[in-house]
């Protein structure tokens, strides 16, 4: 449940664990480079004539002999945002097994609600996927049309009289796409106010319910090292 922005709040800075976690998404895809590529030069060494090799259907080498200089590796279709969205499905279908499973609904379903939490984390500094369907699980465990005595609703349980401002009168916070807008909105919304502090900001956000930031953050680490494991296996 959400609830008013107050700016009473002190600036800390934001949470670790993100931040490594930001880094290690980064540096799987280059590993993942550096691993097909480091094979390819070392079988290059020692040809006698110009010819080109084929080292795989992504990457093709020219090797050079006498005074001329070998020029650098030329990489075809095969680059970090290739290896990145490789990394980001593998992770996606990952999370959408372990959710599924873990709330005994359609795969399809929670793929939709996977895809919206990745897409609005994209678009916003400071918030992961991982932390938006972590609160998705705890507000509503999944269900797009819960309602709760308050007036939350959908996954995010956003009450709207609150946040009128933030969606149009024709949309409804029963749509997954719209909630989860607006609820990742009003989180990005409460996180500047806090000063960068994801605890303040996800204490503010539940209302002030104690212990609910370290459920949300646990959750969402158990998340992204589900995608993790994924990307790395993938």
């Amino acid at each position: 449940m959400t609830i008013p922005a107050n700016a009473n709040t002190n600036p800390e800075k934001p949470t670790p664990h993100l931040l490594c976690h930001h880094l290690y998404r980064t540096a799987v895809p280059l590993l993942l480079m550096c691993c097909m590529v480091a094979p390819a030069g070392a079988s290059a060494l020692g040809l006698s004539a110009p010819q080109e090799v084929a080292i795989s259907t992504e990457l093709v080498f020219r090797e050079w002999t006498g005074d001329t200089t070998a020029p650098e590796p030329r990489v075809e279709r095969l680059g970090e945002h290739h290896m990145q969205a490789v990394a980001e499905e593998a992770g996606k279908q990952a999370q959408t097994r372990y959710l599924a499973k873990k709330f005994k609904q359609a795969p399809t379903a929670i793929r939709k609600y996977v895809d919206l939490a990745w897409a609005e984390a994209e678009k916003r500094d400071g918030i992961e996927p991982e932390l938006l369907i972590a609160i998705m699980q705890k507000e509503s465990s999944l269900r797009p049309k819960v309602q709760s005595r308050y007036g939350a609703q959908g996954l995010m349980q956003v009450v709207r009289r609150w946040h009128r401002e933030k969606l149009d009168r024709s949309e409804s916070l029963f749509d997954p796409e719209v909630n989860i807008r607006v609820g990742a909105d009003i989180l990005e919304e409460y996180l500047e106010l806090a000063g960068g502090s994801l605890t303040k900001a996800l204490h503010k956000y539940s209302g002030n319910a104690r212990g609910y930031p370290n459920k949300i953050l646990n959750e969402s680490r158990k998340l992204a090292q589900v995608a993790d494991q994924a990307a790395v296996n993938g």
